[in-house]
């Protein structure tokens, strides 16, 4: 599937983006005040830093969230990304110049969403969110969208993420190849129909509930801008929930996993998965990889370039393990993952130079059978 990947990846570098935070009263309002000043309104916070690899796993682990077709959104990415984003701009993530113009409206707002998909995963990750489900695909929310009278019907919100320790947050993420200035009007405008069209009403009702919330907003800027591409976000308060719906406390780790395991190709585990309680599970040999000190149960995605290298989606070996108790009914081991690891953009794993591991444990990038810290080490089972 993955093909060339490895080459352009690796061609892209570290970039960033930088990130700006408006104060919620302020993106509250109906109107801003005449000619208002950018630097009055917007709050500098540090750049989110990342790799290719980095941004190619968050917009692929975005698209298989989403139950929808799921190869030709992330292949689509996949074989424009070097057409759309200048992986010789650095260190501010840029658009080819001219490239924008090159798409028609409905491709432009597709690329614009899934990198703005991906940059928002990366910022929940910087802000200690490690576990993520798409509220949209949700049965309960689909059904509750539905009961609702239609001239009160709301869109969902994009995401319900979850930290460590079992803390939630709601995130709506929009973006755009258009927006070539940090105009405050029309920046002000996205974030609010955000916020109080999707953000706000979906902190209210999702039960455990959300105690933070983000509208965010990526605005994406050509090689040629003086202004860089840049982050911007509001973080309203939590509210008191109402009328809720209840997402059990396994939920958003099921549905984090269940996406990973479809792109690995073990879609029967994935299904079982995404439904609670106890269910057979079935012995299934998987690969496993060392690189550096970590294990990773994977498959092999598709042979890079040079034939001793592979591109590989995984997960940490302790991690699978955990999924196949849940499966077996003991969400136990799932729920306690990673909580004696630190929160953060990625969990680093020595040697992991061409790829990406984040604080899920899930894994992307290539495998080298010539490098000195990676090894095969054989197949091993799981209970699946």
């Amino acid at each position: 599937m993955f093909g060339g990947l490895a080459h352009v990846l690796r061609a892209f570098g570290t970039s960033s983006v930088d990130v700006y935070e408006w104060a919620e009263a302020d993106v509250r309002k109906g109107r801003l005040p005449n000619k208002p000043l950018w630097s009055e309104l917007a709050t500098p916070h540090p750049a989110i830093q990342f790799t290719g690899w980095q941004l190619a796993h968050a917009v692929i682990k975005a698209d298989y969230l989403i139950e929808r077709d799921w190869l030709l959104p992330s292949l689509g990415f996949i074989l424009q990304i070097d057409r759309i984003v200048d992986l010789g701009a650095r260190p501010n993530l840029r658009l080819v110049t001219g490239s924008p113009a090159t798409l028609n409206d409905f491709t432009r707002t597709s690329l614009a969403g899934r990198i703005g998909q991906g940059l928002s995963l990366l910022f929940a990750h910087s802000k200690g969110y490690s576990f993520v489900c798409h509220l949209a695909s949700d049965p309960e929310v689909i059904a509750h969208i539905a009961a609702l009278p239609k001239t009160a019907r709301k869109r969902a919100a994009d995401f319900l993420f979850e930290s460590q320790d079992m803390n939630r947050m709601i995130l709506e993420s929009k973006a755009s190849f258009t927006q070539p200035e940090n105009e405050p009007s029309p920046i002000k405008s996205k974030l609010r129909d955000a916020l109080t069209g999707q953000v706000d009403y979906w902190m209210a009702r999702i039960s455990p509930a959300a105690q933070k919330g983000f509208a965010v907003y990526s605005c994406l800027r050509e090689s040629g801008s003086l202004v860089p591409s840049a982050l911007i976000f509001v973080d309203p308060p939590r509210q008191l929930v109402r009328d809720p719906i209840d997402f059990p406390e396994s939920l958003v780790r099921r549905r984090n996993y269940a996406a990973w395991l479809t792109l690995m190709g073990l879609q029967e585990s994935a299904r079982t998965l995404m439904g609670p309680g106890r269910r057979d599970t079935r012995a299934i040999d998987v690969p496993v990889i060392r690189i550096g000190t970590r294990k990773f149960a994977v498959s092999f995605q598709s042979i890079s370039q040079k034939m001793h290298q592979w591109v590989c989606a995984g997960l940490d070996v302790e991690a699978l393990a955990t999924i196949g108790a849940a499966i077996d009914g003991d969400d136990g081991p799932l729920l306690a993952y990673g909580r004696d690891a630190s929160d953060g953009l990625a969990t680093s794993a020595g040697g992991v130079e061409y790829g990406s591991v984040f604080p899920d444990g899930s894994y992307f990038g290539v495998f080298d059978e010539s490098s000195r810290v990676h090894r095969f080490e054989g197949y091993q089972q799981f209970l699946l």
